[in-house]
């Protein structure tokens, strides 16, 4: 085995996990400072809408495909504002209210994303329904359960899975 010279900064850094592991107070500082990366501007908070807000209604959020699926369809009464919703780089989220758990809508390999968007080709249409399907790994959420729905900046609150 060939000796080779240690770096000092990660000496320190070494020293400062096994103080930290031993419970101890972490004295020790980095060598260097001025290379550590800036602190990352604070993202804006998203903003609490209605679901009417998004120009849509609600037509149900329900469990679907064993339990494993979670089903949410809506009915487009405002073009302009279901847009938030309908757009392909947009990637809406589903969160548990009472435990955090989040859910996401599966990228199948043949299939894509298992939901449906507008398109120049296929602009949203009104009164249309639409959906998106969440996975639910391990059944985690169940009837009853309240989620939030994250979409880009905004969010819709409080909705019930029937």
């Amino acid at each position: 085995m060939v000796d080779t010279p240690m770096n000092p900064r990660r000496c320190t850094l070494l020293v400062s996990a096994a103080l930290l592991l031993a419970g101890g107070p972490v004295a020790a500082q980095a060598a260097d400072d001025s290379s550590a990366a800036p602190a990352a501007p604070a993202a804006s908070a998203p903003t609490a809408r209605s679901i009417e807000d998004f120009g849509v209604e609600l037509v149900g959020l329900r469990l679907s495909g064993a339990d494993f699926l979670i089903d949410l369809r809506y009915r487009v009464k405002d073009v302009v504002k279901a847009q938030a919703l309908l757009e392909r780089k947009v990637r809406p989220v589903l969160v548990n209210e009472a435990t955090g758990d989040r859910f996401y809508i599966p990228q199948v390999p043949k299939v894509g994303s298992l939901r449906q968007s507008a398109t120049a080709k296929q602009p949203a249409q009104l009164d249309k329904v639409y959906f998106m399907l969440f996975a639910n790994p391990d059944r985690k959420l169940r009837v009853g359960e309240k989620v939030t729905l994250h979409a880009g900046d905004s969010m819709v609150t409080g909705l019930l899975v029937q």
